[in-house]
């Protein structure tokens, strides 16, 4: 059959199942044909986590249309902090040896630590530094805000060794390692997603999908522990991972999250430094486009273009015409994504507006307005952690801080 008449015959059959505030959207989903359309109805529509941590899992070609006064919503106390803890992966691409473990248990009473500031996670700084002299490599370390190593010139012994709240970390060498290496481990709660297309290693593709509408997704961050933002997973209100092409977000609200659109391939092959990967399979989203949608997220950020600690390929991206508040960088490039636009948005950020951070390339950034900043903040910035290889630059044109920048003349 032809690919346009078999459309036309997919479309003739496609259903509308309509979602009511209690059905078991899940449930709905995986009921559903190839073209079928799930429509959320007006009301609080609120629940856990089910397949792949997430609210709403999609495997298949459909449209979710979110209806105005529709709110898919994470339930209260679905996510709380563990006692097993994380490296960050890679953080620090440039170290001559990677060779920490941690140990030991988080002691959860310790719900915060005074001076923490991601998300009420726990976050070690471990930084060690060359001796000298053949002497020990030293430690420094501290549990609060980043890089604030209050412990200083300890030396590795080559055993575990205490920190605090029962965490404990050993480094196999005693010596060799760079000057100022660098780690974070975190102490956090695990991962959600309100609606997810793919899980990272589907064999075969998921094309076709498409979120839309004038309701909102709420990760209700508020209500439950979140990861650190610095581990390998966290929060969005909606991912894109894998095998997944042709999908469509447009005009949905996503609100109290970490970030609000994550998207990234992903690979079987183990990490090297500065973003290299061993052998192995390469699972890569493409053709994504997120127009006209409402990021408010005073706590947290915006879309994640290319993830580090996932290492397929991300290709033609385009972030245009949307609205943004957010606490932290609204649109991040990043790593290892291949054509993209970002254009005409609207952004209101206390961190970063526009960040390629890390290797990406073939990039448009255009006609985008920062707002709501009178310190003269960029609206793109353009650089890469140490060991990393930096991001092409992208084409720039157009890109304004209204508040900062010389009125344009004629």
């Amino acid at each position: 059959m032809r690919p346009a008449l078999l459309l036309l015959a997919t479309s003739l059959f496609a259903a509308e199942h309509k979602i009511k505030p209690g059905d078991d959207p899940q449930a709905v989903m995986d009921a559903a044909a190839p073209g079928d359309k799930l429509t959320f109805l007006p009301g609080l529509h609120q629940h856990g986590l089910k397949k792949h941590r997430s609210i709403l899992y999609v495997d298949k070609s459909v449209e979710i249309e979110l209806m105005p006064g529709a709110t898919l919503k994470l339930a209260d106390n679905v996510c709380r902090k563990e006692s097993v803890g994380e490296i960050t992966t890679d953080q620090d691409a440039g170290k001559k040896l990677d060779d920490l473990e941690i140990g030991g248990a988080f002691d959860l009473k310790k719900t915060k630590v005074d001076g923490s500031e991601l998300f009420g996670s726990t976050v070690y700084t471990i930084i060690v530094t060359g001796g000298k002299n053949g002497a020990p490599d030293t430690i420094a370390w501290g549990d609060g805000r980043l890089f604030d190593t209050p412990h200083k010139g300890i030396p590795i012994t080559g055993d575990w060794q205490e920190l605090s709240h029962g965490v404990k970390i050993r480094f196999a060498n005693k010596t060799g390692h760079g000057a100022r290496s660098l780690w974070f481990v975190s102490y956090d709660a695990p991962e959600a997603y309100g609606i997810r297309i793919g899980h990272g290693l589907q064999k075969d593709y998921i094309s076709g999908v498409r979120i839309t509408g004038k309701g909102t997704i709420d990760l209700n961050a508020s209500h439950n522990d979140l990861p650190s933002g610095l581990v390998k997973n966290i929060n969005a209100c909606v991912l894109i991972h894998g095998r997944v092409r042709d999908v469509l977000v447009e005009g949905i609200t996503m609100t109290d999250t970490m970030r609000s659109v994550m998207m990234y391939g992903e690979h079987t092959g183990s990490f090297l430094p500065g973003g290299k990967v061993g052998p192995g399979e390469s699972f890569d989203a493409e053709n994504i486009t997120v127009q006209r949608t409402f990021t408010l997220n005073p706590k947290g950020s915006g879309y994640l273009l290319g993830h580090p600690s996932f290492r397929g390929q991300l290709r033609n991206v385009r972030c245009n015409q949307n609205y943004m508040e957010t606490l932290l960088t609204s649109i991040e490039p990043n790593f290892n994504l291949d054509g993209y636009e970002v254009i005409g948005n609207v952004i209101k950020s206390n961190g970063q507006a526009v960040h390629c951070w890390r290797r990406s390339k073939n990039g448009v950034i255009a006609d985008n307005l920062r707002v709501g900043d009178v310190t003269g903040r960029p609206v793109v910035q353009v650089n890469a952690p140490s060991g990393w290889e930096k991001p092409e630059p992208p084409t720039l044109r157009n890109n304004r801080n209204l508040l900062s920048d010389p009125v344009p003349t004629r």
